[in-house]
C-alpha cells in the first residue's frame, strides 16, 4: 500500500528538528506501515516532529503534476507562492511575503537547495526536477536554518547518486505549444564513487497575445542541468558535490493596464495586451526575462564516533538576472524599465552532533556566509505623454508640479483616454516641452555583507514521553550598501519642476550623478526558540513551541527635501524586523495507521513591521523605500489529513486559517499607517483536497488523480486599495474607474490520469491543468499603480496534455 501523503513524503523532515543534523544527507528505511528514518544520529518516527512542516517527496509531486514552486503552495497550508516571472516571484509564509529584489534587503522566507541558501529574489526560482524531497518548513527557523529563515524556509533536497544502474527519460506536450522533457542517468564507477546526471527543459508559449509585436506574453522557456558525485571512502564519511546551472529566457510579462484599454481591446487582463519599449531602449532588447545561474555544493558529513558526527556543507552560486517590462501596461509610449540583477555568493557550515542514544541528544556549530549583490534599473519614458500625464493631474485637482500623484490619490484623465493634446494648456509652460523627446536614466544599488553564524542546540528527555529542546543562534552582519543614479541631461522638465533633476531616479543633491557612494554599518542578533513534545499516546504527539525570528536591519537610501525645493540623499537604518512565535500542535496516526492527521496553531507578534511603499519624499520626487509600519498580528490554524480506506485509494485534504493585520496602534500608542489592513498576498482561507485511485489492469495499472485548490480573496498591496472612480471636478462625472488590487476569491480543479505498464517503468498519462478555465490574476498595482495607472497580470489559463515516462 502507498504510504499515506504526509507520513511517506515527510519522512526526513524531521531530522531538521530532532537530530540537528539540518542538511545531513539520511537514508530511509520503511517497516511495514511505519516510516523510519536512519540518520547518523538517531532514528526517531516522523510524526515525533515538534514542529509545523510540510514536506512532499519526489514521486508524489510527479502523481499531481508539481514542477514549480507556485505548483506545490497550492497543496501547503499556509504556504503562497507568486511568480510574475522566473526573475520577480514572491514567497508568502502565514502571511508574510518576501519579495524584494533590492540588493540591500534580506529575505524573510529562506529558500535553501541542498542545504545552501539560495534565497535572494531573483534567483530564487529553479525548476523543480529529479527531486528526492521538498520540505515547507514554518515558522522561526533561525535555529535550524539561519540566515533569512524569519518566519520560514522552503529547502529542496536533490536526488543523490546510488551505487546502481538506472535511468529515465520523460516527454510531455500540450496546447500553447507546450514540450517539456526531463531525464535522468545514475552509474557507480567502482565500489566507493556514484555519478548521476540529471536535466529538464520547458517551453511554452505565451498565453496573453500582444498586439504591439513579438512574442505572446507570460510564456515559459528554461533548462536546467544537474551533475552530481557521491564519493564513500570509508563507512564513515560521505562526501556529496553537486553542480547546477539553469538558463531561462521566458517571454515578457504581461503587465497591464487596468484603465488604459488595449489597441481594439478592453483593459480585462486575460484578454489581449499592448504593451511596447521605444527609443531603442537598451540597444532594442524585447519585452522578456533573460537569466542565468549556476551553483556547486559540498557536503561532507563523518561519523567520528558512535556518539559524535560532523557535517559541512559549503556552496558558491552566481546569478545574473535581466528583465524588460512595460510599466504603464498600455501601447502608449510613455514608460519602459528594466532590472537587471547580479548576485555572487559563497558560503559554509558545518555543525557536529551528539547522540549516544539517552537522554540527551544535540548540535553546535557554526557559519560563514559572504554576499555581493547589485540591482540596476534603467528606465526610460517620453517627454511629451510624461508631461500630458502631468497636465491631467493638474486639471483634474492635483498638485500644479504635477509631481504629487506618486504619493497621493492616481488620477488620470482625458489625455489618456481620448488622446486630446489641449490638456497639455493645463500646466504653464509644460505645453512648451517638445514632444517626441527621449529621456533615459538609472538608478542603482548595491550591497557587500558578510555574516558570521554560532548556533547550537540540547534535547533532554525529560520522562520516557516528554521531552524539552532548547537552542538558539547568534549572527553578525558587515553590511555595505551604496547607490547610485545617472541621468541623460539636459533634462527637459528641470525648468518648469523646481528641485526636480531627475523624474523617476532619486537624487541627492549633486552629491552623485553617476558615481556610487555609500555606507556600512555592523549589527549583530540573537534568535532563540523552546519546545515540549509530549507522546500522548502511542504514535501521538502534542508540542508547543515558542520561537523568536529575526529579519536583519536594512540600510536603505534615504531622499529628503532640503527645504529650499530641492533633495538631499543620505541613508537610514531601518530597525531589525522581529517577530515571536507561539505554536501548539498535534500529530498523530490513528485507525491502525489508515489515518494520519498533523494539526498546529499559532500566534505571531511582530514589531519594525517593515514594508515597501513609494512615497512622496518632498518637491514631488518619488522613492521606493522600505518602511518600518510599526506592530503587527498573526493568528491562524493548519490541518493535514491523509486517508487510505482501502488498498487502492488515498485521499488528502489540507486547510490553512491565517488572519494576518497590521495593529490600529504602535508600542507608544500611535496610529499606524496600515492599521487594521491586512497583509498582502495573504488570504485567510485556503484549501486543497485530491484523491489518488489505482486499478490494477492484466497487462498494469490505471491510475487517477484529481485534485482541487481554492483561496480566498486576496489584496496585492499593504495598502488595500479597493475599486474607485476618478471624478472629473468640472463636470462631478466619472471619467474611468480604478479596479481593485486584489483578487476575488477561487478554485483551480486539475487532474492527471494514465496507465503504467511493465511495472510502472513505461507509462502514458495525460493531464489538464485549472481544467474549468479560470479566469484570475496572479497580482496588481505593481509598478504602474505607483504612478497611478495600477496594471494586472493573468494567472494561467487551462493547459492540456499528454505524454511519456520510461525507466530503465
Amino acid at each position: 500500500m502507498r504510504k499515506s501523503l504526509f507520513t511517506r513524503a515527510s519522512a526526513l523532515a524531521f531530522a531538521l528538528a530532532s537530530s540537528g543534523a539540518a542538511f545531513a544527507q539520511e537514508e530511509i528505511m520503511k517497516t511495514d506501515d511505519i516510516i523510519i528514518v536512519t540518520s547518523q544520529f538517531r532514528e526517531q518516527n516522523i510524526l515525533e516532529v515538534p514542529i509545523s512542516v510540510t514536506a512532499y517527496d519526489g514521486e508524489f509531486l510527479e502523481e499531481i503534476g508539481v514542477d514549480e514552486f507556485d505548483q506545490l503552495s497550492n497543496y501547503v497550508p499556509g504556504f503562497v507562492m507568486q511568480e510574475q516571472s522566473v526573475n520577480n516571484p514572491g514567497f508568502v509564509l502565514r502571511g508574510i511575503t518576501s519579495d524584494d529584489g533590492a540588493a540591500p534587503v534580506e529575505a524573510r522566507v529562506s529558500v535553501f537547495q541542498n542545504g545552501v541558501s539560495i534565497s535572494r529574489s531573483r534567483g530564487s526560482v529553479i525548476q523543480l526536477f529529479d527531486l528526492e524531497r521538498i520540505e515547507v518548513l514554518k515558522g522561526p527557523q533561525g535555529t535550524l536554518f539561519g540566515r533569512s529563515a524569519q518566519i520560514g524556509a522552503v529547502h529542496v533536497i536533490t536526488k543523490k547518486p546510488v551505487f546502481d544502474y538506472e535511468a529515465g527519460v520523460d516527454a510531455e506536450f500540450g496546447n500553447f505549444g507546450q514540450r517539456a522533457v526531463k531525464g535522468f542517468v545514475n552509474a557507480p564507477i567502482g565500489d566507493q564513487v556514484a555519478f548521476r546526471f540529471a536535466g529538464a527543459y520547458k517551453k511554452r508559449d505565451g498565453y496573453i497575445e500582444n498586439t504591439e509585436g513579438g512574442d505572446a506574453l507570460n510564456g515559459t522557456d528554461s533548462y536546467s542541468l544537474r551533475a552530481s558525485l557521491r564519493i564513500e571512502p570509508t563507512d564513515t564519511l560521505r562526501i556529496d558535490i553537486i553542480g547546477n546551472y539553469g538558463k531561462d529566457t521566458p517571454s515578457g510579462t504581461s503587465f497591464k493596464s487596468g484603465i488604459i484599454p488595449a489597441l481594439g481591446g478592453t483593459t480585462n487582463p486575460n484578454d489581449f495586451a499592448s504593451l511596447n519599449t521605444f527609443g531603442d531602449f537598451l540597444g532594442g532588447k524585447p519585452l522578456s526575462v533573460d537569466r542565468e545561474l549556476y551553483d556547486v555544493t559540498a557536503i561532507v558529513a563523518w561519523d567520528m564516533n558512535d556518539d559524535w558526527s560532523v557535517t559541512s556543507t559549503s556552496g558558491y552560486r552566481v546569478f545574473d538576472a535581466l528583465e524588460v517590462f512595460d510599466p504603464d501596461g498600455s501601447a502608449m509610449p510613455l514608460t519602459i524599465f528594466a532590472e537587471d540583477a547580479h548576485g555572487e555568493q559563497i558560503s559554509s557550515d558545518i555543525r557536529f552532533s551528539y547522540d549516544n542514544g539517552g537522554k540527551l541528544t544535540g548540535f553546535f556549530g557554526g557559519g560563514v556566509f559572504f554576499d555581493k549583490a547589485d540591482t540596476e534599473v534603467p528606465l526610460g519614458f517620453n517627454v511629451g505623454e510624461v508631461a500630458a500625464l502631468f497636465s491631467s493631474l493638474t486639471a483634474v485637482g492635483e498638485p500644479s508640479n504635477g509631481v504629487a500623484y506618486f504619493g497621493g490619490s492616481p488620477l488620470l484623465a482625458q489625455t489618456f483616454l481620448t488622446g486630446d493634446p489641449a490638456m497639455l494648456a493645463y500646466v504653464m509652460g509644460l505645453a512648451s516641452i517638445p514632444t517626441g523627446v527621449y529621456q533615459q536614466e538609472s538608478y542603482h544599488n548595491y550591497a557587500d555583507n558578510f555574516s558570521f553564524d554560532l548556533f547550537g542546540e540540547v534535547s533532554y528527555a525529560l520522562t520516557d514521553r516528554l521531552t524539552f529542546t532548547a537552542g538558539g543562534r547568534f549572527t553578525r552582519d558587515d553590511k555595505e550598501t551604496k547607490f547610485s543614479s545617472a541621468i541623460d541631461q539636459p533634462n527637459p522638465f528641470t525648468p518648469f519642476i523646481v528641485g526636480v533633476p531627475s523624474l523617476f531616479s532619486g537624487d541627492s543633491g549633486g552629491v552623485i550623478s553617476s558615481d556610487d557612494y555609500g555606507v556600512d554599518h555592523t549589527f549583530s542578533g540573537f534568535s532563540w526558540r523552546a519546545v515540549l513534545n509530549y507522546e500522548f499516546a502511542d504514535g501521538k504527539y502534542a508540542y508547543f513551541n515558542y520561537s523568536r525570528g529575526r529579519r536583519p536591519q536594512v540600510i536603505q537610501d534615504d531622499f529628503q527635501s532640503n527645504g529650499a525645493g530641492g533633495v538631499v540623499g543620505g541613508f537610514e537604518v531601518v530597525p531589525a524586523e522581529t517577530v515571536s512565535s507561539y505554536e501548539v500542535g498535534m500529530k498523530g496516526a490513528f485507525l491502525d495507521g489508515l489515518a494520519t492527521v498533523e494539526s498546529a496553531a499559532y500566534y505571531y507578534t511582530y514589531n519594525n513591521f517593515q514594508s515597501t511603499v513609494l512615497r512622496d519624499i518632498g518637491s514631488g520626487t518619488p522613492s521606493f523605500e522600505t518602511l518600518n509600519a510599526g506592530s503587527a498580528t498573526t493568528y491562524g490554524f493548519e490541518l493535514g489529513l491523509t486517508l487510505n480506506p482501502v488498498e487502492d485509494l488515498d485521499v488528502f485534504l489540507t486547510y490553512g486559517y491565517n488572519h494576518s493585520r497590521f495593529d490600529d496602534t504602535d508600542d507608544a500608542g500611535n496610529p499606524q499607517i496600515y492599521a487594521g489592513n491586512r497583509f498582502r498576498l495573504s488570504p485567510d482561507h485556503s484549501l486543497s483536497a485530491g484523491f489518488t485511485y489505482r486499478k490494477p489492469l492484466s497487462f498494469g495499472t490505471a491510475y487517477l488523480t484529481p485534485t482541487y485548490t481554492w483561496k480566498s480573496s486576496v489584496y496585492f498591496e499593504d495598502e488595500n486599495t479597493d475599486a474607485y472612480a476618478v471624478v472629473d471636478p468640472a463636470t462631478m462625472t466619472t471619467l474611468y474607474t480604478v479596479p481593485t488590487i486584489g483578487q476575488d476569491a477561487f478554485g483551480l480543479l486539475n487532474i492527471r490520469g494514465g496507465v503504467e505498464f511493465k511495472d510502472g517503468r513505461f507509462v502514458v498519462e495525460g493531464y489538464a491543468q485549472n481544467l474549468l478555465d479560470k479566469e484570475y490574476i496572479i497580482d496588481a498595482g505593481n509598478t504602474g499603480g505607483g504612478f497611478g495607472i495600477p496594471t494586472y497580470i493573468a494567472g494561467a489559463p487551462r493547459y492540456f496534455g499528454g505524454g511519456v515516462k520510461v525507466r530503465f
